[in-house]
């Protein structure tokens, strides 16, 4: 099976033992040691052209970074506190690959990132692009790395922030907008479950094989296209947010301060970070309306498309058993991936049933769900597509086949040797300090006294409600799925017999598509939805075909060998 570079596996689970690590580089101690390594710094390695200096050039240059988010206030640039984007910027700026003109506005050399983090998580892979100074003369041809700027940043970086790869690319490449998947993994203690669990709501024994099956078939529950309302922070929570952006915008329009992609600060879990006075209070997670709200209008704003979520038991992680949540999707609201993993957990452990944890996720009705601790959070990942696919993270099949336009040069952003750097750094820093978190910081009295306000929200809840509100649900599916049914026939006919233009697949086959077979969506994807759809025009499957049918015959002839076909097709309307 084909399966997308996104989806990689666990290599290892880290050190033996957590030996601390400490940020001791003071500024004066980290430039002595940059004068060391590079006695001219970037801005003076300057080429020469007939015994004249050549200046240096602007030219956008995608990073792929590492970091320990211990200490930080996430990714953001904030002069008030310490973030991960003060640290990096101001490392630019040491090197001399930045002006002092563009320090405080980085709108100026059309700054992006690949995601956002909140505070305290860390990020194993995330990729920021900006047009930085560079000579010419020390890019790469073929694979377009800017020699010897990686190693300037990281003589002038904390141990605990690394650049792994640094890369000339298009200057149309904005990392934010050109990511088309985020990778996650949460990591909790197996005792966590045992923790969690109450016995007047869970009276029999606990039974560790069951809870956990409990807890990864509730995860695979998220997979596919849903409506995660109740998986986020309440809407109040964004008006006040938003009225809060604001105004620290209007403060910091003077000095150039702003970061344009706080305006997506409603759209990603990857956009916002917000110090909470007091994680579990109650007014900070409330996900109610009203005191008497029972349920919310539905809004486009909270559908999200999850590829993929699983769990599995890793017997030894940092020298103790662990359950590690893995999870693929487009983009997350505020906080979801915290609140799908209290979910799960809340569902495996007796403190919702399964009927309320199914109307959490697929009705419109207000449940709250638990919140899980920020400590197991680690942003593993990241996938760039688009229709100007000119840069990968890895070397994948969608790299392969958008290296075959002419017009524009790709750029994969990490070798395997890079990447091999990469996972030495998430193995042996990053895990260690999860474990380490979880060992020192959390607070059990506090978090169960949550678990247990949370669970008593929902005992208000009719619970005849939930099963009717499941059932309309179910009925509304499926008229609905035979309604599309009966359009996608209807496409097909007119588009066999008329040659007329029409839509051949249901809706949403393409994400379940990449959910059935863990394909990342992108050009492949495309080339194998045009295979299917030659086949369906050659008769070889009936037009009638539904979802299920589609996919059987997908098994059947195999996805290599369809999109295959539909490359050949593409490539043949190209000429």
């Amino acid at each position: 099976m084909l399966t997308s570079t996104i989806f990689r596996s666990l290599r290892g689970h880290g050190a033996a033992s957590w030996t601390g690590l400490h940020r001791v580089p003071t500024t004066l101690l980290r430039q002595r040691t940059l004068n060391a390594l590079y006695p001219l710094d970037w801005a003076r390695c300057l080429s020469t052209d007939g015994g004249k200096e050549k200046k240096l050039s602007k030219r956008k240059v995608a990073m792929v970074a590492g970091y320990l988010g211990t200490g930080y206030h996430g990714v953001q640039l904030n002069k008030n506190v310490e973030t991960i984007e003060n640290e990096l910027r101001r490392a630019i700026l040491e090197v001399g690959a930045m002006r002092e003109s563009n320090f405080v506005d980085l709108a100026k050399i059309d700054w992006s990132r690949s995601s956002r983090t909140d505070k305290g998580v860390h990020a194993a892979c995330l990729v920021f692009a900006g047009k930085l100074l560079i000579d010419e003369n020390r890019v790469n041809g073929r694979t377009g790395r800017v020699r010897g700027l990686t190693d300037a940043l990281n003589a002038a970086l904390p141990p605990t922030i690394r650049i792994f790869s640094s890369t000339r690319v298009n200057k149309r490449f904005s990392a934010r907008k050109a990511c088309v998947l985020r990778e996650y993994e949460y990591f909790m203690p197996l005792s966590f479950f045992k923790d969690s669990t109450f016995t007047q709501r869970s009276p029999g024994p606990f039974v560790e094989e069951q809870v956990l099956d409990k807890f990864f078939t509730a995860l695979r529950k998220y997979e596919g296209i849903h409506d995660f309302h109740n998986f986020t922070k309440s809407r109040s929570h964004f008006y006040k947010l938003h009225a809060r952006l604001q105004h620290q915008r209007a403060r910091n329009a003077a000095q150039g301060s702003w970061d344009e992609d706080r305006d997506e600060a409603e759209n990603d879990e990857d956009a916002e970070d917000i110090d909470l006075d007091d994680e579990y209070a109650p007014e900070n997670f409330s996900q109610f309306e009203g005191p008497d709200a029972k349920s919310r209008k539905v809004l486009l704003r909270h559908r999200r498309t999850i590829y993929s979520c699983s769990g599995s038991l890793l017997e030894d992680f940092c020298g103790e058993p662990y359950v590690r949540v893995h999870i693929v999707g487009q983009a997350f609201l505020l906080h979801q991936i915290r609140y799908m993993v209290g979910g799960a957990l809340a569902v495996a452990t007796g403190g919702i049933s399964t009927d309320t944890f199914d109307a959490a996720l697929k009705t419109n009705r207000i449940i709250r769900v638990p919140i899980a601790p920020a400590e197991g959070l680690v942003l593993l990942s990241s996938s760039f597509g688009g229709k100007l696919h000119t840069v990968s993270l890895f070397e994948d099949f969608n790299t392969q086949l958008a290296q075959e336009r002419k017009d524009l040069s790709h750029r994969v952003l990490l070798t395997p040797r890079e990447e091999d750097e990469m996972v030495r750094f998430r193995e042996t820093t990053i895990y260690p300090e999860v474990a380490r978190a979880w060992n020192g910081e959390t607070n059990l009295e506090r978090w169960q006294a949550y678990l247990e306000r949370s669970y008593e929200s929902n005992d208000s809840l009719d619970h005849a409600d939930i099963r009717s509100a499941l059932e309309e649900v179910q009925q509304e599916q499926t008229a609905k799925k035979e309604r599309q049914q009966a359009m996608v026939q209807q496409n097909r006919i007119e588009h066999v017999h008329q040659n007329a233009q029409r839509s051949l697949m249901p809706k949403q086959f393409t994400t379940k598509f990449c959910v059935r077979y863990s394909i990342a969506p992108g050009i492949f994807t495309s080339d194998l939805r045009r295979g299917l759809a030659r086949h369906l025009r050659e008769g070889r499957m009936p037009l009638n075909a539904d979802e299920e049918q589609l996919f059987a015959y997908i098994d059947k002839v195999g996805v290599q060998k369809l999109a295959a076909e539909g490359r050949q097709l593409r490539l043949s309307i190209r000429k």
